[in-house]
């Protein structure tokens, strides 16, 4: 495989996240959270989850046969092609067009299993099978090729064969009805495929240590785990909405991902600080946030044109100033207040529209704003992990040896940085609590 290698920071890359395009600063003037090495893996961290939210998504909705199928289809290819602009920017355009060409394949192949699932066609089901192995192999190749071996094919190929199982197997288990089991696969797939940013980064700046840090150090770690926890939350409220809406057999089972999503905060806090303190986080966040999103659901099914705007309000002025107010205060101003609010209202807004748009069979608009909305947890992530960072800094003290890069995807960077994540929000909350008043919303 021939590639030209580009010695450049990946600015194609940091472009295609709203808020990571920044300047680059002095290394000595440079957050620990907005390195060259961290941003790289933010980025990729972003595009590769969303290829696995979006995958899931349209084996779904080719399955269930729901007309927003081909669309879903259309986002996962955009999707791809976005990859391909951060990938020439390190390898050249020659390695840009390979990587897409292979990742192709894999989309393709995953359409394809889903509808021949649907029309339970076993030959047609082993094509797509064989296809999606050839996807592993080849791009396993690509990694440890392109890579120089920092990233060697055999781990890149084996945690692409557990990528690719969990995507079928969260399928196939959705298609038998096994719904608890299905987003249980989910969850844990979502963890596993931000391992892919950290392995992937990891070895480029390994391999261009001149040009990028390195991105697995304490505070690229909790960024990245900010990031997985907000993006997990805004995939599954979109398919939990949709599956309201629709009345689907599976969505208490999507709600119950979404309380385990919220559980890992609450667990620790209540650990910590116990009880109270860990209540007040939830109480803000499941009242005015989570049931509202299912009133809207269940408002719009019913043509409750009252209920819904009432929903709406809470969810875009009520819920994103009482979070943005309470993100503000307990990082002590480092999140300044009208802009986080500001922040809070965009995620909240490009729910809604995302929703309606679907509601409303705009299923190309909806894709697009689901994407923006997508891209905004991100923009979040890196606003609270760098307060926190900022307001802790003894947490996230990068005393490691340098180390090279994973030699697989794996799941997170480590346990370790989720208890750093859970002990800060816990820190943050204790501060907090008694600063705020929360209103309690109407259940319809």
């Amino acid at each position: 495989m021939k590639m030209k290698k580009l010695l450049l920071p990946v600015v194609g890359a940091s472009l295609l996240v709203p808020g990571i395009g920044s300047t680059v600063l002095a290394a000595e003037e440079t957050p620990p959270t907005e390195t060259t090495g961290v941003e790289l893996r933010a980025t990729l961290d972003s595009l590769l989850s969303e290829h696995y939210a979006l995958a899931v998504d349209s084996m779904m909705k080719i399955y269930d046969g729901d007309e927003a199928a081909d669309e879903a289809m259309a986002a996962l290819d955009e999707n791809a092609a976005d990859m391909e602009p951060v990938i020439a920017s390190v390898y050249g355009e020659d390695g840009g067009a390979a990587f897409v060409e292979i990742f192709d394949k894999h989309n393709m192949g995953t359409d394809d299993y889903a509808a021949a699932v649907k029309a339970d066609d076993a030959a047609m089901q082993q094509e797509a099978l064989d296809q999606i192995q050839s996807f592993v192999d080849e791009m396993g190749a690509f990694l440890g090729t392109a890579t120089e071996g920092n990233l060697p094919e055999d781990g890149a190929t084996a945690a692409l064969r557990e990528h690719e199982d969990f995507v079928q197997d969260t399928f196939d288990l959705y298609v038998e009805g096994d719904y608890e089991a299905a987003y249980t696969m989910y969850l844990e797939g979502f963890t596993q495929i931000f391992g892919a940013g950290s392995a992937i980064s990891g070895a480029i700046s390994a391999q261009f240590p001149d040009q990028f840090s390195d991105p697995n150090t304490p505070a690229g770690d909790f960024r990245s785990t900010v990031n997985r926890i907000a993006a997990e939350h805004f995939a599954l409220a979109q398919l939990s909405m949709a599956k309201g809406y629709n009345g689907s057999a599976d969505f208490d089972f999507v709600n119950w991902a979404q309380d385990q999503n919220t559980e890992e905060f609450r667990s620790a806090l209540a650990s910590v600080y116990g009880e109270e303190a860990s209540n007040q986080f939830v109480e803000l966040w499941n009242n005015e946030h989570i049931a509202v999103q299912g009133d809207l659901a269940n408002a719009t099914a019913s043509e409750d044109e009252q209920a819904k705007e009432q929903a709406v309000s809470t969810l875009t002025s009520t819920f994103a100033t009482d979070l943005g107010t309470f993100l503000n205060t307990a990082t002590e101003d480092r999140m300044p207040l009208d802009e986080t609010i500001a922040g809070v209202e965009a995620h909240e807004q490009s729910v809604v529209d995302t929703f309606q748009q679907y509601v409303n069979g705009d299923y190309a608009a909806s894709y697009d704003t689901y994407r923006a909305g997508y891209a905004i947890m991100f923009d979040i992530g890196k606003g609270l992990s760098g307060a926190i960072v900022d307001q802790f800094p003894e947490n996230f003290e990068n005393t490691a040896p340098d180390k090279m890069p994973s030699t697989g995807f794996g799941g997170m960077s480590g346990q370790s940085n989720t208890m750093i994540l859970w002990v800060a929000l816990s820190t943050l909350i204790f501060m907090a609590a008694g600063t705020l008043t929360y209103r309690q919303t109407k259940k319809q």
